[in-house]
This record gives structure tokens, C-alpha cells and sequence, in this order.
């Protein structure tokens, strides 16, 4: 994720570092300082983040809480960057390996099948 300045406007453009892929990975994210978990999926993902939508109908800001998210075998650790209509924007510790996108992708295709 890397952010580009215009030197003839404030506004900062925004570029995204890694690929996004859609996905349908049934899971559960864990909110580390609060201790509440709620079910849902990750509908997108990428080496750098994901995003979590909850089966909550109504979704809080939650902007800058740590989070644990376990999916698919894997517990992934961040933090929530952006809440959305669409759920949590969240973004990884450390990157994901290509292994384990690889194997949470494989995951969301077979589910899907």
C-alpha cells in the first residue's frame, strides 16, 4: 500500500500494494482487547489484508482495534483499518505467505463448489 502526493493538490492518491481476490471463507474474528468474537466471512483478500463482513446487521466503528481472525485453520492477527457497509477493512501484521493465501484461496474455491 503505498500513498502518491499530486505536488499541485493535497489530495493524496492512494495505490494498492497487493491483488485483491474474491472470496467466500467462513470464519470468525475475535476483537483481542475486548474479547468478543463474532461469526461471518471473508469476502476479499490479499497478501496485506482482507475483508471481514460479520452476520451482524448492524456493524460499529471499530476503527483501530486489534483483532484475531481464524479461517480456514489459520489464525491471522491485524488490525481493523476502515468499517463499511460491505464489513471490516482489516490489515495484517505481516503479510501473508504465498502458501497461505494459496491455501486460504483453495479454501474459498472449494467451499464455493
Amino acid at each position: 500500500m503505498a500513498l502518491f502526493s499530486n505536488p499541485f493538490s493535497r489530495k493524496q492518491i492512494f495505490a494498492r500494494a497487493d491483488t485483491r481476490h474474491e472470496c467466500r471463507i467462513e470464519g470468525e474474528i475475535v476483537l483481542t482487547d475486548k474479547m468478543a468474537s463474532y461469526e461471518g466471512r471473508l469476502i476479499n483478500l490479499s497478501r496485506g489484508g482482507a475483508m471481514f463482513r460479520p452476520r451482524l446487521a448492524y456493524l460499529m466503528n471499530r476503527r483501530g482495534d486489534a483483532v484475531e481472525v481464524s479461517a480456514a485453520g489459520l489464525v491471522l492477527r491485524g488490525e481493523i483499518v476502515a468499517t463499511t457497509p460491505l464489513g471490516f477493512g482489516l490489515r495484517f501484521e505481516q503479510p501473508l505467505g504465498e502458501a497461505e493465501l494459496a491455501h486460504l484461496l483453495a479454501q474459498g474455491a472449494a467451499a464455493a463448489a
